[in-house]
């Protein structure tokens, strides 16, 4: 039976899913390899407030389409900041004290499903999660010097609260965020 939905109420957000210890580099730079460990953040969820069940998997996909972001997961599919198994190096041209951030992406709307053949609706809310990338920044760079997503405000915030966790008490970077 083909199950009819309808949203509202549709945000998007950047979140911090992962940070490192600071990576300190000589004279020169250096190498290092990924080691941002998740921290706590948005969960993919459906809930129901009113009516039968839905299967979370067949909302989020539908809050997908909607939402026109590609590559969301729904509950117990994929945990942002954790790692894949792959281990990324990274190689910064400069001294510097570096940490690494991981993002994740919410998305989340209420939603009605309608059925046919007398299926009363349900109503409830669901969160869709995307990895949404990482970065590398220099806690010895003032704040400014990390303007690189400066469209995203929940991002540039997302960044912010990882460099007040990861660098180190007087670093540059901290400035007055």
């Amino acid at each position: 039976m083909a199950a009819k939905y309808t949203w509202s109420k549709l945000t998007k957000h950047a979140f911090l899913a992962g940070v490192s210890e600071p990576h300190v580099l000589g004279k020169g730079g250096g190498g290092f390899t990924d080691a941002a460990e998740p921290v706590p953040h948005p969960k993919a969820k459906v809930t129901v407030e009113q009516g039968p069940d839905v299967d979370p998997a067949a909302v989020v996909r539908k809050l997908e389409a909607y939402s026109d972001l590609k590559i969301l997961y729904g509950p117990g599919e994929i945990e942002p900041g954790r790692s894949d198994g792959s281990v990324l190096s990274y190689t910064m041209p400069a001294a510097g004290v570096y940490v690494q951030l991981k993002f994740g992406q919410a998305v989340e709307a209420d939603f009605r499903r309608t059925c046919r053949g007398g299926v009363p609706p349900s109503r409830g809310h669901a969160v869709g999660l995307r990895v949404y990338g990482g970065s590398t920044l220099d806690c010895t760079e003032a704040p400014e010097a990390a303007t690189w997503h400066d469209k995203d405000r929940t991002l540039v915030a997302a960044a912010r609260k990882g460099v007040r966790a990861a660098c180190p008490s007087g670093s540059r970077a901290l400035g007055k965020s």
